[in-house]
């Protein structure tokens, strides 16, 4: 009798600038093509160092999965290009789904817990993806030790 097993692909580093990040600023990764793997979830993870100084009212770093349907000439949402680069933040850059967020109690490196990425998109990732994070707790991030990392989920039968 087969079964059905989770089967992880390997930690890839996402092409995202977070080192250096200015409070209130955000910062899109580079896309994630999708179409080849096919992977159903990604879990990611994200590395966080604020810069020292005094803490803002709001003391965190949020993140937000953006996709899109059509690898081919994909529109994206949010301002949004497929590139690492900052981002306006708007309203609408605030309406596409958070998928997690870092509480960033004062200096020191902070790790977050693992997030599913697929929960904003109706738990199935779509052809093209990324994250967006906003930092919002009143520090820059420090110039180094700042990444960001995820690992695609599949199934397999054995």
């Amino acid at each position: 009798m087969s079964s059905i097993r989770t089967q992880f692909g390997p930690v890839t580093n996402f092409t995202i600038t977070l080192n250096g990040l200015a409070t209130g600023a955000a910062r899109s990764s580079a896309k994630i093509e999708n179409q080849g793997t096919r992977y159903v979830d990604a879990i990611c993870q994200f590395k966080i160092k604020p810069a020292s100084g005094s803490l803002g009212d709001r003391y965190g770093v949020y993140f937000f999965a953006w996709g899109a349907t059509d690898d081919a000439s994909p529109i994206y949402p949010a301002g949004v290009t497929g590139v690492d680069e900052a981002v306006s933040v708007t309203l609408e850059t605030l309406s596409i789904r958070e998928i997690g967020s870092v509480y960033v109690p004062g200096s020191g490196i902070i790790i977050s817990q693992p997030f599913s990425v697929a929960q904003a998109f109706g738990n199935v990732l779509p052809p093209v993806w990324g994250v967006l994070a906003v930092n919002r707790c009143g520090l820059a991030l420090d110039a180094t030790d700042n990444i960001a990392f995820w690992r695609g989920v599949q199934f397999e039968v054995v």
